[in-house]
């Protein structure tokens, strides 16, 4: 065509653009205060946890104890476990009367964050009995309350509560 060079006219090629999900960012934080408000609960949580040396675990006469191996609290997997002495100061109020399911516990965080959750089961284990600290990185996100029970605390009774919603 009189020098002027023809190309052929070429479709654009479509775009695929698939719209991504965001994934929500998992909310977490170090336990400082837990309430079960239901039994007038309402106590510091300090670190914890076993000690190898003593062949015991780390107790306050007065506090609650975050086992710094498990998880802390978060919204996305895993189980916060919180122990204490069985006594009127600590948990001796839900060990010797345990609340009905769906008894609300919030834990509040170092950070800011509030979470709550809602009592599903309450079950009494053996001291040699352990299982239940295995795999506390796993699962959907859950409280754990253990507490000693019993005439001579022979008993770890374990409240599980599962993840409601943070704030």
């Amino acid at each position: 065509m009189l020098g002027i060079s023809a190309q052929a006219a070429t479709e654009p090629e479509p775009v695929s653009i698939r719209p991504t999900a965001k994934i929500p960012k998992a909310l977490s934080g170090k336990p400082v205060r837990i309430t079960i408000a239901d039994r007038q609960i309402d106590l510091t949580v300090q670190d914890g946890g076993y000690d190898y040396a003593t062949r015991s675990w780390i107790l306050s006469e007065t506090n609650a104890q975050f086992a710094v191996t498990s998880s802390p609290a978060n919204d996305h997997e895993g189980a916060t476990f919180i122990y204490g002495h069985g006594t009127d100061a600590v948990f001796g109020k839900i060990g010797s009367n345990p609340p009905p399911s769906g008894t609300l516990a919030q834990l509040f965080t170092d950070n800011g964050h509030v979470f709550s959750y809602e009592l599903q089961t309450v079950q009494n284990l053996k001291p040699t009995d352990t299982w239940i600290l295995k795999n506390t990185h796993q699962g959907l996100p859950r409280l754990i309350v253990q507490t000693c029970t019993g005439a001579f605390s022979e008993w770890r009774t374990m409240f599980t509560f599962t993840f409601k919603e943070v704030t």
